[in-house]
C-alpha cells in the first residue's frame, strides 16, 4: 500500500513538473518570410500596358471599365450557379468573353483596333 501511494505521489510530481514547462510560440519575423507572387503566364501581355499603347480617351476608359464590370458580375453568376455542369459553365463564360470582346472592339477607333490586333493576334 505504501509503495502504491509513493508511486502515485511520484507520478503526480512528474506530471506537475512537466506541466510547468513553458513552450513559447515561434515568432516569424516579417523580413524572414518570402512572399510568393501569384502565377502570371508569361506569354500574355500586360493588360494595363495594352491600354496605354492604345491611347484611349477618358470616355473610352469609362466605357471599357463598365463593360468589364458587367462581365465580371455575369461571370460570377455563372460560376456560382449550382444547377449547370462545369463544361456548360465554361461554354457560357466563353460566350460571355466573346460578347465582351465585341463590345470592346465597338468602342475602339479603327486605328486603335489595328494596334490592338497587332498586340493581340490571337484575340477574337
Amino acid at each position: 500500500m505504501k509503495k502504491n501511494l509513493l508511486i502515485f505521489l511520484m507520478m503526480i510530481m512528474v506530471l506537475n513538473v512537466s506541466a510547468q514547462i513553458e513552450r513559447k510560440p515561434t515568432v516569424i519575423k516579417p523580413d524572414s518570410v518570402k512572399l510568393v507572387a501569384p502565377f502570371k503566364p508569361t506569354n500574355q501581355p500586360n493588360r494595363s500596358g495594352q491600354l496605354k499603347d492604345l491611347d484611349l480617351t477618358k470616355e473610352q476608359l469609362i466605357l471599357l471599365k463598365a463593360i468589364r464590370e458587367t462581365t465580371v458580375k455575369a461571370k460570377a453568376i455563372i460560376e456560382n450557379d449550382t444547377i449547370i455542369t462545369d463544361s456548360e459553365k465554361k461554354k457560357q463564360i466563353r460566350v460571355l468573353q466573346k460578347e465582351q470582346a465585341k463590345k470592346m472592339q465597338a468602342i475602339l477607333t479603327p486605328e486603335q483596333q489595328m494596334k490592338f490586333k497587332q498586340v493581340n493576334p490571337n484575340h477574337p
